[in-house]
């Protein structure tokens, strides 16, 4: 009997402690199982944010559904699939010039693993396509 209480409770504690919160590229906290694990791609391009800005927009349409968009800040949120995706662009510390896009994309959330986990793999994709639609921005074809 005291081997299952202590049992019980040290599966207690290790649930309390390893759950937690993440914070998304627009301020807000969401509750996940998943803490430890890193969920943004950072992507540095040499064009100012001005440039870069349509070309997320863009990225994040053809994927999916654009949800929100916060013009203040710069940060575009999405649905990619049943993926939840937030996008903040801003002018990196090193020049005007250099745009740093932040990509943070999670899953959908279920009842069997509460939370939700990173998706890096989608957040490459969708750097892939900015990266794509900053050269065709550049060099229209005829």
């Amino acid at each position: 009997m005291r081997l299952r209480k202590t049992i019980l409770q040290a599966g207690l504690l290790a649930a309390f402690c390893l759950t937690g919160c993440y914070a998304t590229q627009s301020g807000e906290s969401n509750y996940t199982l998943n803490v430890f694990s890193d969920d943004k791609l950072v992507r540095r391009y040499d064009r100012p944010v001005d440039v870069v800005l349509p070309a997320v927009r863009k990225t994040l349409a053809d994927a999916g559904v654009i949800t929100a968009e916060d013009a203040t800040t710069n940060v575009i949120s999405a649905r990619v699939n049943t993926r939840y995706v937030w996008v903040k662009v801003e002018p990196d510390a090193e020049s005007d010039n250099i745009s740093r896009v932040t990509y943070q994309v999670r899953t959908k959330s279920s009842w069997i693993v509460a939370g939700r986990n990173p998706d890096v793999r989608m957040a490459a994709e969708l750097a892939e396509g900015t990266f794509q639609n900053l050269v065709v921005q550049e060099n229209p074809q005829p």
